[in-house]
């Protein structure tokens, strides 16, 4: 295999056969990456939105992992960003060929692909079964199994051990395509901004999500994700012992996407920061949300 040792889809498949699936369907996604990687031409990019792009890669590589997927597991659903939508029952399959398409654009190798399956409908975190995120360039391959723990090429996560959010350092990202999210998420960044250490802004929701469970993030808060965004890296934060939730507390992220992932000692005191800058109340340094 290309990018993915043979151990580490062996010690997946020790996991479950499904998070086995999961990881190479990731893998024929990210060697189609590769092949268009600093090779896209101008007319190969489109814009779908403002600032959302859509490239001949993101199409390619869907098709590859929809693909797999369907002659692997011909009864899950699949619902894939770039408008793959096949039928099925009792499991989906969520898809994000290429999370970070502005960074593959701009040569900034920071991406992934993402690939998570969950029991159809998924109505909470709890329903998501397994996922994998990997990003073809540096190899990373990171996965998790329901109750089984969570790894970055076959080595176990545990996540970041801090208990002060004066010493968290978090990951967020820009509601580039939300305007009216603009104002409550200013708000969010200046409560959050006063109280940690530093704000990072990668580009790619699902691979902040995995370093959080790495520990190199201490969390991750944004706006109005698709379920192919988070799927997977958020079960990649709970097995390695974190927690997400939307930003009221409930395990119902999917639905909205609005996420918050963090270790549990951070969770609670980061989910206070954006409540009181959601309600609009003015919050200095040092003061202690309610």
């Amino acid at each position: 295999m290309s990018g993915i040792p043979a151990s580490c889809l062996a010690h997946a498949r020790s996991l479950s056969e499904e998070t086995a699936l999961a990881v190479e369907a990731a893998r024929r996604g990210g060697d189609v990456l590769l092949t268009f990687w600093r090779r896209l031409s101008n007319a190969q990019i489109r814009e779908k939105g403002k600032g959302d792009l859509v490239t001949a890669a993101d199409l390619a590589a869907e098709h590859a992992v929809a693909e797999f997927l369907r002659r692997e597991t011909p009864h899950a659903a699949i619902v894939s960003e770039e408008g793959t939508r096949l039928e099925g029952k009792e499991l989906v399959w969520y898809v994000d060929p290429l999370d970070g398409t502005t960074n593959f654009v701009q040569h900034f190798p920071v991406f992934a692909v993402s690939v998570a399956l969950a029991k159809f409908p998924a109505e909470s975190g709890d329903d998501i079964r397994c996922g994998v995120v990997y990003n073809p360039v540096s190899g990373d391959v990171f996965y998790a199994a329901r109750g089984c723990g969570s790894f970055l090429n076959a080595s176990r996560l545990a996540g970041s051990p801090k208990d002060r959010l004066g010493d968290a350092v978090m990951a967020t990202g820009f509601p580039r395509r939300f305007h009216d999210e603009l104002a409550s998420y200013l708000r969010e960044f200046n409560g959050v901004f006063l109280k940690c250490r530093a704000i990072r802004r990668a580009g790619s929701a699902a691979l902040d999500l995995c370093w959080t469970a790495q520990g190199i993030f201490d969390g991750f808060w944004e706006h109005r994700l698709s379920p192919w965004d988070i799927a997977a890296g958020a079960l990649i934060v709970e097995e390695s012992g974190g927690l997400c939730t939307n930003f009221e507390g409930a395990r119902s992220f999917l639905q909205r996407g609005d996420i918050l992932g963090a270790n549990p000692a951070l969770h609670g005191e980061l989910l206070n920061v954006i409540r009181a800058a959601r309600s609009g109340k003015p919050m200095a340094a040092d003061d202690s949300p309610d």
